[in-house]
């Protein structure tokens, strides 16, 4: 079974505008072979995922999660692979994080009410529907309403740390991140290193019990494919590689597969 998978997708469920369901289809369209569904900080995708995949012959699913973590007060992204999504310590800590995105994107929108934005909770939670509600979604009722011109120009001129309408996030560790993924028998893996702040020490955080890292990645350049893989070999990490995609359409069509691996490439990881 050779081909194309893709080791970083987001869903409804998260942040991203297709279901599950939708990802599997426009996936097997687009001829991979198989699809992470990595999800920001939950694992509600992943069950219709897989009933989706079902219609397909060997169509590979795998179940993975994308933890926010904070490291020495950085946004460090850790993804989990082939984690057991029924397990339970897995669950309460995803269902503590999607308890604490409500309050906090209530907090987000109390402040833009405040700095006279028009926008209003019910707004963004029918953006939302059944998915775990994050600053993206608040970003783009703000570009709908006209307040801005892009969902990076919200991020940057309000949603940003720093900036008049941002409210910190569950702080969740980069250990406490990998102990969740290992004790759901997961893979932890660090996500797209290249976009990680100067000055942060990559190689402290994998000798934390990083098992893998993002080598290739849509916001990754040449230079940091050449380095990201050496590194892998450095520290005998399983290389992964992913799109990341959330919502970019090209000619009506989703970008899904635009970065991958092969199918040969995680056999050892599955």
């Amino acid at each position: 079974m050779n081909g194309r998978v893709d080791m970083h997708v987001h869903t409804s469920a998260s942040d991203g505008i297709l279901s599950p369901t939708e990802i599997v289809d426009w996936a097997k369209k687009r001829g991979l072979k198989g699809v992470a569904i990595t999800d920001h900080d939950t694992i509600d995708g992943i069950k219709e995922a897989i009933r989706a995949s079902e219609q397909y012959d060997n169509f590979l699913v795998i179940p993975g999660i994308e933890f926010s973590t904070l490291y020495h007060g950085v946004e460090i992204h850790i993804l989990g692979y082939f984690v057991d999504y029924e397990n339970l310590e897995l669950i309460d800590i995803t269902n503590a994080i999607k308890n604490y995105r409500f309050k906090r994107a209530e907090l987000i929108i109390d402040k833009l009410q405040k700095l006279n934005y028009d926008i209003h909770f019910s707004e963004v939670k029918g953006v939302v529907k059944e998915g775990a509600i994050g600053r993206p979604h608040i970003a783009r009722i703000l570009v709908q309403k006209g307040y801005m011109s892009s969902m990076q120009e919200a991020f940057e001129k309000l949603l940003k740390k720093g900036k008049a309408a941002y409210v910190e996030r569950f702080k969740l560790t980069v250990d406490e991140a990998i102990h969740i993924i290992e004790k759901s028998k997961g893979i932890p893996v660090l996500a797209h290193p290249g976009l990680i702040d100067d000055g942060v020490d990559v190689e402290g955080i994998i000798r934390k019990g990083i098992k893998g890292i993002e080598v290739y990645h849509s916001k990754h350049s040449v230079f940091h494919n050449r380095l990201y893989f050496k590194l892998s070999k450095k520290y005998n990490l399983f290389i992964t590689g992913g799109s990341d995609y959330h919502d970019e359409m090209i000619a009506g069509i989703p970008t899904i597969g635009k970065v991958f691996v092969t199918y040969d490439s995680i056999k050892e990881m599955k």
